[in-house]
């Protein structure tokens, strides 16, 4: 008997791993091809980030990563051989990360824990095959995929027909090409050398450090391995046609001259070259076909962000096909695929564009004013805090979207300081709006008990959570409605009452997180009886206080069948 299939995923690096795991645990069969042998053996992209970090926590396999990762615990800025600061990430404010720190693991590493953990749900890679031919239909898309021999020579074509294709192929995506998908954008005439190696000097092995010389810059980053780092440098004086040999002498030559250091390199172990790309597709779906990871976007390496954003697709693609595939929620859902995430590699690209010209200025008067500049800002608590949250990716959001709501009625100023007054100073409007990341809370239960409320979003439902109000008051007969047409209308959502008291099963019949010392409450601006729809990639899909059913039911027509 054949197996039904319901998506292909093309490509198996992190992005692609990362949406076959995500597809089976939202309940869909899955095939993972890839045209290479074996999985990276190369440690290219380094940092996971912390919001990452969350999204492993999700799939359940964060320990493994932790386990074999090094903590990035402090950067490091240098300028004409003056420490101009030291970074460090523990110190500075997270707010409510989980992970506060960038996690240090190569790129081969995340690919075999990935590969490790889709093995464990029952998925293996299919190696030594390609993507070479691909024909949408109304209702399916049809495959053609070649299987090839160790040398990479097609042996024999196998046609498949599947609902959905996923194409996380890289940057000369198979499946972007023959979608006839446009790839826009700019390429940069600046080259980068890199190398990791064995290094002997006097710095912390778990710190980066960033030295910026008259010569150009030149970054060294830890690997997990006990003394062992990667060194990146700017080449100014040569072009992006520039093929250079990467020796450990030149390597060594470049830590001499740029970071007046004592320093004794050896072992390369891996060297590359790379100049700048900055581009995005101009599509992420085209009908039943979607692109995620370097298929869709890719730029510069500053900060670490393309490893992670290609994980972050395939994690809010994956419950919007889900439930789109199982016939529960809307094809809106996967129009706003394209919306979030094509914005998101817009924005990223235009911040990491200006941060590499930043660090390549090559004019010694640029470079002058880049440094005094620097000299200034760096030290700021703003500029430290940004390194973390920001970098860190935890504040992206997608206010725009057409799938996120604030229902929130607006109060006019006097009830607003009325409210301040009684309610010392919780406001809704101060609270998390819909399309941002539902912030977590460390919070006290009703014996004083400590819990996090990321521990209660975790999983693959909805989570709708119903605010019985800041006060001491028990689920209204509203609450108990709303709960009540939910559960029977919509299977993929769960409630949960948020009371700051104990109730019992006769007053809510269901899940209830009680938040004795009111923190969630005031986290979340909620004062009186409100509610807050939690996606299952934890961005805030609705919210409003007070409580109005009609709106809630209007909200969630447009998103479930």
């Amino acid at each position: 008997m054949t197996e039904v299939l319901d998506v292909l995923i093309v490509g198996a690096g992190p992005t692609g791993l990362t949406a076959a795991a995500e597809a089976v645990r939202h309940g869909l069969s899955v095939r993972i091809i890839d045209a290479n042998g074996q999985g990276s053996i190369h440690s290219k992209a380094l940092v996971l980030h912390s919001r990452t970090l969350e999204i492993f926590t999700d799939m359940g396999f964060v320990d493994h990563v932790l386990d074999r990762g090094q903590e990035f615990r402090a950067l490091n800025m240098h300028i004409d051989g003056k420490t101009l600061t030291r970074i460090d990430f523990r110190a500075i404010d997270w707010q409510d990360a989980i992970y506060p720190f960038w996690l240090s693991l190569p790129q081969s590493e995340t690919e075999r824990l990935l590969e490790e953990h889709l093995a464990r749900l029952g998925v293996k890679v299919e190696r030594h095959t390609k993507l070479t031919g691909l024909v949408q239909h109304a209702d399916r898309v049809e495959a053609t995929l070649t299987h090839l021999n160790e040398a990479g020579e097609g042996l024999k074509d196998e046609v498949i027909e599947v609902p959905w294709l996923v194409g996380c192929d890289g940057a000369r995506s198979a499946t972007r090409s023959l979608s006839d998908i446009k790839f826009e954008g700019t390429a940069d005439d600046e080259l980068f050398i890199l190398g990791d190696v064995a290094l002997a000097w006097d710095e912390p092995e778990d710190e980066g450090q960033n030295f910026m010389s008259a010569d150009g810059i030149l970054l060294v980053v830890p690997l997990p391995e006990p003394k062992r780092y990667r060194v990146i440098a700017h080449m100014p004086k040569l072009s992006a046609d520039d093929k250079p040999e990467i020796s450990l002498n030149m390597l060594q030559s470049l830590m001499d001259n740029r970071t007046g250091k004592q320093t004794t390199l050896s072992d390369m172990v891996w060297s590359s070259s790379f100049n700048v790309k900055h581009l995005v597709a101009t599509h992420h779906r085209q009908g039943r076909v979607f692109l995620a990871g370097d298929a869709a976007h890719i730029h510069s390496p500053v900060g670490g962000q393309g490893l992670n954003t290609g994980i972050q697709d395939g994690y809010n693609l994956m419950w919007k096909l889900a439930l789109v595939h199982q016939r529960i929620g809307s094809e809106k859902l996967l129009d706003s695929y394209q919306a979030e995430r094509h914005e998101i590699a817009e924005s990223t690209i235009r911040k990491v564009s200006l941060a590499t010209k930043v660090v390549t200025l090559k004019t010694p008067i640029s470079r002058t004013l880049r440094n005094q500049l620097a000299s200034l800002l760096i030290n700021t608590d703003a500029v430290h805090n940004k390194m973390g949250r920001d970098v860190g990716m935890l504040d992206i959001a997608y206010k725009s979207s057409d799938i996120v709501k604030d229902d929130s009625v607006s109060r006019n100023r006097a009830q607003k300081v009325i409210q301040a007054i009684s309610d010392s100073g919780v406001n809704f409007d101060d609270g998390p709006t819909a399309g941002e990341r539902a912030p977590n809370v460390l919070y006290l239960d009703e014996k004083g008990k400590p819990h996090s409320l990321i521990d209660s979003l975790y999983g693959t439902p909805h989570k709708l959570l119903l605010f019985a109000g800041l006060s001491d008051r028990r689920p209204s007969e509203m609450l108990c409605e709303v709960q009540a047409a939910i559960a029977q209308r919509y299977p993929a959502i769960q409630t949960c009452l948020v009371t700051t008291t104990a109730v019992s099963k006769a007053e809510w019949d269901g899940d209830v997180i009680v938040n004795g010392d009111g923190a969630i409450h005031r986290r979340y601006g909620v004062t009186d009886e409100a509610v807050y729809l939690i996606r299952p990639d934890h961005h805030i899909g609705y919210r409003s206080q007070p409580v109005a059913a009609d709106l809630i039911q209007a909200y969630l027509e447009e998103l479930f069948v």
